[in-house]
C-alpha cells in the first residue's frame, strides 16, 4: 500500500475543508473577494502544476530508480517553490482585494497543510522505496 499517497490526499482534503470552513464563516460580501477571477484560476492552475508534478515524479522514479536521489530532491525543490510561490501570489491579491485577516490566516493554515503533505509524501514514498515497499 502506497502510505504516501494517502497523507498526500489527507493533506489536501484536510486544506480544503480548512478553506471551505473559512469560506462559510466570511460576510457575503467578503465571499466575492476571495472568489476573484485571478484568485480562483491561481488556484486551479497551482492544482493542476502539483498534480502533473506528481505524476511526472511517480513516472521518473519508475523509470530511473537509480537515480532516486536526485529526482527526489529536484521534485522536493520544485514542489516546495511553487507551493512557496503560489502562496505568496494568492495572498497578494487577497490583500489587494481586502478580505478579512482572519480568512487570511486560515488560507494560511490550509496551505500550510498541504504543503506539509507534499512534504511528507516524497519523504514516506522514499522511505517506502528504499525499504522495499514501494517496489
Amino acid at each position: 500500500m502506497d502510505y504516501s499517497f494517502i497523507v498526500l490526499l489527507i493533506s489536501i482534503f484536510a486544506a480544503r475543508f480548512i478553506q471551505i470552513n473559512a469560506f462559510k464563516n466570511l460576510a457575503d460580501e467578503d465571499k466575492s473577494k476571495v472568489m476573484s477571477k485571478g484568485i480562483m484560476q491561481l488556484s486551479q492552475a497551482s492544482l493542476v502544476f502539483t498534480i502533473i508534478l506528481i505524476a511526472a515524479f511517480y513516472f521518473f522514479i519508475s523509470k530511473y530508480p537509480e537515480k532516486y536521489t536526485t529526482i527526489t530532491s529536484s521534485f522536493f525543490i520544485v514542489l516546495v517553490l511553487q507551493r512557496i510561490v503560489v502562496y505568496f501570489f494568492s495572498r497578494k491579491r487577497m490583500v489587494e482585494n481586502n478580505v478579512p485577516s482572519s480568512y487570511l490566516m486560515r488560507y494560511f493554515f490550509a496551505w500550510l497543510v498541504t504543503t506539509i503533505g507534499v512534504a511528507l509524501f516524497i519523504v514516506l514514498f522514499m522511505w517506502q522505496y528504499n525499504n522495499g515497499l514501494g517496489k
